[in-house]
């Protein structure tokens, strides 16, 4: 769901590796990705996302997930994500 001059998500994928990336426009705002994307299996997650509390940084997260989980993103003005999803 990318919308010109608003929102920008990217997904591509080498062999068993997914990279996302969202670039946010000039209002904050809340996002959902579905992982179906993925398949089956569970994936190790490095995913970095803005910090609400200061616009400056970023907050740096590990976590497994699955195919079949949902990713809520809040996103900052200006602000984005990136997450890289290996397979274990």
């Amino acid at each position: 769901m990318s919308e010109i001059g608003e929102l920008a998500e990217f997904a591509c994928r080498s062999g068993d590796t997914w990279f996302v990336a969202v670039l946010n426009g000039p209002s904050a705002r809340t996002i959902q990705i579905p992982l179906s994307f993925l398949g089956r299996g569970e994936y190790q997650a490095l995913m970095i996302r803005d910090r609400k509390d200061d616009p400056a940084s970023v907050q740096i997260e590990n976590a497994i997930i699955r195919g079949r989980d949902s990713l809520s993103i809040e996103l900052n003005s200006g602000g984005g994500f990136i997450a890289r999803f290996s397979r274990n």
